[in-house]
C-alpha cells in the first residue's frame, strides 16, 4: 500500500491518454511510483511554486504534494518542449 494517495486531474488524465500505449505505461509506473516516494531521486521543486516536477526521458510529470492530507496531485504531464508553456 503506498503512503501517499494519488490523484490526477482532469486534464492530466485527457493528455494521457494521447501518447501510445507503451509511453502511458511508463507515466502510470512512474505516477504510481510517487505514491510510496513523492520526491523521488531527480525530481525537483519548481522556481517560485510548490509544484515538483519529475522526469520520464524526454516527458515530464507536474505535480504537487500535500504531506498533511498524504496526498500527491497530478497537474499535467507532457513532453519537455510543452510542458512549461
Amino acid at each position: 500500500m503506498s503512503k501517499y494517495h494519488i490523484e490526477i486531474t482532469h486534464s492530466a488524465e485527457k493528455e494521457l491518454h494521447k501518447y501510445p500505449v507503451k509511453l502511458q505505461d511508463r507515466f502510470s509506473d512512474a505516477i504510481l511510483g510517487l505514491g510510496d516516494n513523492p520526491r523521488p531521486f531527480g525530481s525537483k521543486k519548481l522556481f517560485n511554486s510548490n509544484n515538483y516536477r519529475t522526469r520520464i526521458g524526454n516527458y515530464r510529470i507536474i505535480y504537487v504534494v500535500d504531506d498533511d492530507r498524504k496526498i500527491v496531485k497530478i497537474l499535467d504531464l507532457g513532453h519537455r518542449k510543452d510542458i512549461y508553456r
